[in-house]
């Protein structure tokens, strides 16, 4: 008995740890984590990025994305890593990216430049809080992706954030994304 208790204290730190994404994914320069929000339905399997570790400390272990990030519109999770993937599905399910979730960035202090597919609709609370140094926002929605007034705290409201053309009014408009300065179409 006294055996299986002292592996199960040794064990105990790591259970601490727990993971809150279903598959990584790199991207670019940058590991990206993603939860599975649904496998099917009318709009198909869809995801959210987040964070990789548990709420309290949701990088800690973890390499925190730098540079310029940017956000897949479609996602293939590897299968052999991802822990919650629908198991009919094969290697080759896209999986739609429809939101950041809460905290997903939370931090991450050394992106410069972020890109938003446009199948992103929504930005959960503080998910860019603390980015301070993000230069550069291209966002390729056609409707703003709906925001918490926090969702961008700590970011400078004065970086250009490009959107798609004649879209501008709308985004001027859009809780969250009117705060910033220099809205600028492409």
């Amino acid at each position: 008995m006294k055996k299986y208790l002292l592996t199960f204290l040794a064990l105990l730190p790591l259970l601490s740890v727990a993971q809150e994404y279903d598959f990584a994914k790199k991207v670019g320069g940058n590991t990206l984590y993603f939860a599975i929000l649904t496998t099917g339905g009318k709009n198909g399997p869809t995801v959210e990025v987040t964070f990789p570790n548990a709420e309290e400390n949701p990088w800690k272990g973890f390499s925190k994305p730098r540079g310029q990030v940017v956000i897949p519109e479609v996602v293939t999770p590897d299968r052999s890593k991802a822990k919650n993937a629908d198991p009919e599905d094969d290697d080759t399910t896209l999986y739609r990216v429809v939101s950041i979730r809460y905290n997903a960035f939370q931090g991450c202090d050394r992106i410069t430049r972020l890109t938003l597919p446009p199948s992103v609709t929504k930005i959960e609370e503080n998910a860019f809080d603390g980015c301070k140094r993000i230069e550069y926002l291209v966002c390729q929605a056609v409707e703003p992706p709906k925001l918490d007034e926090s969702s961008f705290d700590k970011v400078d409201i004065n970086i250009p954030v490009r959107v798609p053309a004649g879209t501008y009014e709308k985004y001027k408009e859009a809780l969250g994304w009117r705060v910033f300065t220099e809205i600028i179409e492409y």
